[in-house]
């Protein structure tokens, strides 16, 4: 059953919550103190956060929650519709942001679609840092490796690897073992639009723009810790100038600002495309491509560690209490996974799901 956790200082609307989804597990929290322990304590799968709370603002709430060590997806929600929060909250590491009153079916969906993208969860283990990974394969021991190696630099790395194969939840181990004190920032480079990137990077001053307030961008908010630059191969050609620029000179401006603030961040940038590529047809600048790829991480896909198979898979079917039997597991290691450690998520969900018997032979594996 789903672990949800509601941050939300109306009992009403907790009770309403509580009825409506039945096939859920609830977990009730009225305060922002209240929902920070609860995140810890309680472990829920997703959080269901209210922007108006008592004691603090949920966006700071939400900022606190993404310092956690594998922390759960977050959906913002709020009576009010304003697109300045929508961004700050996006920005922050929200998931989703929903407008009160929303239908049921809209929560429930957004909600699993939350649950399935979420990366950290793809191949997610107790522990800390590069323990958090599952598999023994030669590969990914070298990634576990090099996550211990080159997370006490401050230096910038860019990780690299396909589609699924959990290039989020390496860049939170860097962080975990790095040190700083700061919070871990995710910015999704191929969901800003480009008229926004400065303005989310840098932050802006009241009257940079129409509509602009004085706010901070992802670089402030990640002082002293790591900012996470992913699909950083999405990002627009001027913005990468701006972008060369804050990593050699270590400041900020913010857009419509004279001054310049001097930050401690620590840049991690992912991509699964290949920018050696992009570079030679000029969508990406080779100055920064070098720039950030000081230290380097690879990831391999998941048909390059199929010995890595059988943990993973146990590690998805450990909530439903079942396993894989007679020849699931050989039928699961011929497969080519080109949806990597994502789709076999999505097998395993499916196949615990249809399985009648506590045992998933080869015929419950259904591939898309």
């Amino acid at each position: 059953m789903v672990r949800l956790l509601f941050i939300d200082d109306d009992p009403k609307a907790q009770k309403i919550l509580d009825m409506a989804l039945p096939d859920y597990h609830v977990i009730s929290a009225y305060t922002a103190e209240e929902g920070f322990r609860a995140v810890t304590d309680e472990d829920p799968d997703v959080v269901l956060l209210d922007i108006d709370l008592p004691d603090q603002d949920g966006i700071e709430l939400l900022a606190r929650l993404q310092a956690v060590p594998a922390p759960p997806p977050v959906i913002m929600v709020t009576g009010f519709s304003d697109t300045r929060l929508v961004v700050r909250a996006i920005k922050a590491g929200a998931y989703d942001y929903l407008v009160k009153p929303y239908e049921t079916e809209h929560l429930t969906g957004t909600i699993r679609q939350a649950l399935q993208s979420h990366i950290p969860a793809l191949q997610s283990a107790p522990g800390r840092g590069a323990d958090r990974l599952v598999g023994e394969s030669v590969p990914i021991r070298r990634v576990k490796s090099l996550i211990h190696r080159f997370g006490p630099s401050g230096a910038p790395i860019l990780v690299h690897g396909e589609s699924g194969t959990g290039k989020e939840l390496v860049a939170r181990a860097i962080h975990e073992v790095s040190g700083r004190p700061g919070p871990f920032v995710p910015i999704n480079c191929g969901a800003i639009p480009e008229t926004l990137f400065e303005s989310e990077l840098f932050g802006s001053v009241r009257g940079a723009y129409t509509d602009a307030l004085t706010r901070e961008g992802a670089f402030e908010l990640a002082n002293r810790g790591s900012l996470f630059l992913d699909e950083i191969g999405e990002m627009p050609f001027p913005a990468q100038v701006k972008l060369l620029r804050v990593l050699e000179e270590k400041r900020v401006r913010r857009l419509g600002s004279a001054e310049t603030v001097r930050l401690n961040v620590r840049v991690i940038a992912a991509t699964q495309r290949d920018l050696k590529r992009q570079i030679r047809r000029n969508a990406f600048r080779e100055d920064l491509f070098y720039r950030l790829g000081v230290l380097h991480i690879e990831i391999p896909p998941l048909r390059e560690r199929r010995d890595d198979i059988g943990l993973l898979s146990s590690c998805f079917l450990q909530e439903s209490g079942k396993r894989l039997g007679g020849g699931a597991l050989e039928k699961l290691t011929a497969h080519g996974w080109p949806g990597n450690v994502r789709e076999l998520r999505n097998v395993m969900e499916r196949a615990a799901l249809l399985a009648d018997d506590r045992l998933i032979a080869a015929p419950g594996i259904v591939f898309d």
